[in-house]
């Protein structure tokens, strides 16, 4: 009987603890969130070219589980986000975005330092 109500105690200590162990987001782990961001994200979604889409750096930032990679990729013409029904001017154009994955969420999305991805528009300076 001693020996069950031991077991019990032991496994819902186990139980307590790993339910307290906050998830550890790696490097990989973001690099994969924000290549997978970019590649669904309407600039990219709207004509870019898959065989270019690469992270190039992944730098460790303040808080914990936080990141700044570096996405670069091409597209088939000029301008950002969804240009259906727009004039394009075709040519390639490289492409260097910046995303912030925090723990696991991407917060900010920034291509060419002018364009805001998440919020579709152009940043004011």
């Amino acid at each position: 009987m001693k020996s069950r109500i031991l077991i019990m105690i032991i496994l819902v200590m186990i139980i307590l603890i790993t339910g307290c162990i906050s998830q550890v987001y790696t490097a990989e782990e973001a690099e994969e969130t924000a290549v997978e961001y970019i590649r669904n994200a309407p600039t990219f979604h709207f004509d870019g070219i898959e065989k270019s889409l690469e992270a190039t750096n992944v730098e460790s930032l303040d808080c914990t589980g936080c990141f700044e990679v570096t996405v670069e990729f091409d597209c088939r013409n000029e301008g950002f986000g969804d240009r259906s029904g727009l004039f394009l001017k075709s040519r390639f154009v490289h492409h260097t975005a910046k995303v912030r994955v925090e723990k696991g969420e991407v917060t900010q999305a920034i291509i060419d330092e002018i364009w805001d991805e998440m919020a579709q528009e152009g940043i004011l300076e």
